[in-house]
């Protein structure tokens, strides 16, 4: 899953100048250039893997448990369409197994399908998965569908359940300068970088914050384009 928020901020300066200090304080993009597989060539070997999974004994019962453990075993691998196949088909034959939800929505969530996402980790949470990751999870998908409010309730649930989570915090505060909030945006930020004072993707945040304060409105377009991109992908 996509994580990271500053290097967006270069994609700021050009409306933003008064950010170009912190972007380029930010590390250089790692240079993804060079060729790899093809997606066809990636298929070939998943169907391969997936298909020898399929083969061995412990895979052979048509019940629900079995179907989530070749999930898992396919979703380990980063086979995510046969991982997906096999979490749905272990919900079909058990629509309560709480973990196949959760595991599907995230998921769901690195294949950019956030409505999809948000619907299995809110099936999760309403069976009872109500831990701190999974109300992330939700919150990343709820941002990527712009749903801001309820990304808020999500990752305030996230931070209260985890209150030593850096990142909850830091994507709360980008939510929070989406809705033009500026306070609760920096109160946010501050706490991801009192937790992690390393954390790049806060500091460039937070200064995006105080460069543009006095204009609330500039902060709420800068963390949606921010958003735009980063949801895009």
């Amino acid at each position: 899953m996509i994580r990271r928020l500053a290097s967006l901020l270069f994609l700021l300066v050009p409306t933003f100048p008064e950010l170009a200090l912190g972007a380029s304080s930010l590390q250089s993009f790692t240079d993804l250039s060079a060729p790899g597989p093809t997606e066809s060539d990636l298929e070939a070997e998943f169907h391969r893997v997936r298909e020898h999974l399929r083969s061995l004994p412990e895979y052979q019962d048509d019940g629900a448990e079995t179907h989530y453990r070749l999930g898992q075993a396919l979703h380990h691998r980063g086979d995510v369409k046969g991982a997906a196949d096999e979490y749905r088909l272990a919900l079909e034959r058990n629509s309560t197994l709480i973990e196949a939800y959760r595991d599907l929505g995230t998921l769901l969530l690195d294949r950019h399908d956030y409505a999809g996402a948000v619907a299995a980790l809110e099936q999760a949470i309403r069976l009872g998965r109500r831990d701190g990751n999974t109300y992330y999870w939700l919150g990343r998908g709820l941002m990527g569908t712009g749903a801001w409010p309820a990304a808020v309730t999500a990752l305030q649930a996230a931070t209260q359940l985890n209150p030593d989570d850096a990142e909850a915090f830091a994507d709360l505060g980008l939510v929070r300068m989406a809705q033009g909030d500026v306070d609760a945006a920096t109160a946010a930020l501050r706490t991801s970088i009192q937790l992690k004072p390393d954390y790049s993707d806060a500091h460039a945040l937070l200064e995006t914050v105080t460069a543009l304060r006095a204009a609330p409105s500039q902060v709420k377009r800068a963390a949606e384009t921010i958003l735009a991109k980063m949801f895009s992908r």
